[in-house]
Order: structure tokens, then sequence, then C-alpha cells
């Protein structure tokens, strides 16, 4: 059933991609395709194999149980809260505390996981603001820091 339930998920994505594509504002020298024709092209593949998937299930999926369920749960909430806390709280700092909460909630040490956390947000940030110069929010805390 959770194939199914996948794939009419998907076929409506699609659908809107495919409204969002034809949207897509064709420059006066762009080839004769225009950029609209890889969006569309990836929307109708992913119709047709969730199409399929509708007609011809691939297994029998059963839904977790009980302390699972709840764990999946958190790490949904988990994931919302990160996007909402990333620019109030920084990249530093939210990704420590997503981290830390994601490898608790994999039975991980509080503590270990806290240090890891902080470990791989401060590298990450080193990473991708100054090897690959990209831009992440720094938040209230540390504004003006970097």
């Amino acid at each position: 059933m959770s194939d199914r339930i996948a794939a009419v998920v998907l076929i409506v994505v699609a659908v809107g991609y495919i409204v969002m594509a034809t949207g897509i504002q064709i420059g006066m020298f762009s080839d004769p395709l225009g950029p609209r024709i890889v969006p569309i092209l990836v929307a109708v593949f992913v119709i047709g194999s969730c199409t399929a998937l509708l007609v011809v299930p691939l297994s029998t999926t059963s839904w977790p149980e009980g302390p699972t369920r709840v764990r999946l749960l958190v790490c949904l909430v988990g994931f919302v809260a990160y996007a909402q806390l990333l620019v109030p709280l920084g990249f530093i700092l939210a990704t420590t505390l997503a981290y830390t909460l994601f490898a608790v909630l994999f039975h991980a040490k509080p503590w270990r996981a806290l240090l890891a956390g902080a470990v791989f947000s401060v590298a990450s940030y080193v990473l991708f603001s100054v090897g690959l110069d990209l831009f992440l929010p720094t938040g209230r805390l540390f504004a003006g820091w970097f």
C-alpha cells in the first residue's frame, strides 16, 4: 500500500513540476528546445514510473511499530525545526543541535553526540564557507564573527 501512496504523491508533485516548468521564460537567444524541456522530461519519466508502480506494486511494506514510529516522527520534527532555526541560530549552532538530536535518537551518548555535532558543524562551515565560498547564515549569536 505504501508503494501506491508514494506513487500518487510523486505523480502530483510531477504534475506540479510540469506546471512550473511551463512558466519558465525563454530568452531570445536560447536553443530551439529551450530550458523547459529537461524538467518536463524528468516529470514525464517520474509520471510513467509511478504509473507502473500503481499498476504493479513492488512490495508489501509493513509500517514500523511503536518506538520506531515515534523516533521517525521525532526525526521529521527535527528536520522541520532545523530548517526553521537555521537562519536565526546560524548554521553552526543549528547543525550542532540537529546532529546531536539525530545521534541521540540512534542511541549515541549525549555528550559524545554534542561534541561530534560541534566538530562536524564547524568543519562543514569551514568547508562550505571558506573552501567553496558559499554563504551560510551565521545567526544572531555569531553575527560579525565570521
